[in-house]
Formats: structure tokens, C-alpha cells, sequence
């Protein structure tokens, strides 16, 4: 069984190389297959629970009249989506400009190892430049190490200081209320 999924996975990893990988702008036609990698996520995340968008919620969110965030598909040349990042603009007081958060940086596991991580993450840095942004800034996992390597050899600064404050659904109405 093992030897039949190590074939699996190289026949995989050999039908994709040699493709190009290119980055492109997320279309309404992408959602579902956005949601589909979001999917993967989560579970590789141990967050599966928490997932409860939409199609309908990332249509209004990336493609409404008031759009939250925009997307990125990386995909093959035979258009195989094989990746995708979410990003939105931010603002810092200290900077006085608009910055670049990076919600989502995801490859699906069998496409990792050919770039299309690197080119994401090259392509919102564009984005971002191109915008003047003063700060792009993303998250990670303290315990998913290849992520924490990956970025630490793109040339990010992982700041240990910082913590993460969240407050949701609940918590939000409550302090609202109160």
C-alpha cells in the first residue's frame, strides 16, 4: 500500500513538472475552488470546525460593492489551481499609509516544492509595493515550522513580540452591549 501511494505521488509530482506556474487575479468563477483549498487548510490547521464561509460570503467579500479583500490563483499551465493567497489593505498610525496584510497563503500539499508558494508571496510584495504600502504583514502557526522557514528565507522579520488579540460573533456583540 505505502509503495502504491509513494508511485502515486511521484506520478503526481512528475505530471507537473516542467509545467509553469503563473499568478492571477481571482475571478467569482474561482470560488468555489478557493473554498475547496480553504477546505484543506482548515484541516491541516486542525480548524475545520471554525469554517463556515460561503460561496456567497466570499462573493460579497471579494467581489461585492464593498469589497473586504482580494485573491491570487496560482495555477499550471494547464490551469490546474494548485494555490491561492488572500491579502487586504491595512492602515498603520505610526507609518501614516496603508499596508498589506496577508490573510491566507496556501499550496495544496502535492504542488508544494515548485515555486507557486514563493511566487504568491512575490506577487502580493508587488501588489504592495506598487500600492506604497509602509507594512506587509502576514501571521504563522509557532508550530508549523516549514512555513516559519520559508519565510525566514524570503527575508521576513518574525516578530515574537506581538500577540495575536481575536474577538468573534459573541464577544464582538457583548463589548459592543456592554
Amino acid at each position: 500500500m505505502y509503495h502504491d501511494t509513494c508511485w502515486k505521488k511521484a506520478a503526481d509530482y512528475a505530471s507537473f513538472v516542467g509545467m509553469q506556474t503563473t499568478i492571477r487575479p481571482a475571478t467569482k468563477g474561482d470560488i468555489p475552488q478557493i473554498l475547496e483549498m480553504v477546505r484543506e487548510l482548515a484541516v491541516f490547521e486542525n480548524l475545520e470546525p471554525a469554517l463556515v464561509a460561503t460561496v456567497e460570503d466570499y462573493e460579497a467579500s471579494l467581489f461585492g460593492s464593498n469589497r473586504a479583500a482580494e485573491a491570487l490563483i496560482a495555477e499550471l499551465s494547464d490551469g490546474t489551481p494548485v494555490g491561492y493567497a488572500i491579502f487586504f489593505t491595512t492602515f498603520s498610525t505610526f507609518i501614516g499609509r496603508p499596508g498589506i496584510w496577508l490573510e491566507d497563503i496556501y499550496v495544496r500539499q502535492e504542488y508544494r516544492g515548485n515555486g507557486s508558494g514563493k511566487l504568491l508571496l512575490k506577487e502580493v510584495a508587488k501588489i504592495a509595493r506598487d500600492r506604497n504600502a509602509g507594512r506587509y504583514e502576514w501571521c504563522v502557526l509557532d508550530w508549523n515550522q516549514n512555513a516559519i522557514d520559508f519565510y525566514d528565507r524570503a527575508g521576513a522579520e518574525i516578530l515574537d513580540e506581538w500577540r495575536i488579540v481575536r474577538m468573534e460573533g459573541e464577544g464582538i456583540e457583548k463589548l459592543a452591549e456592554g
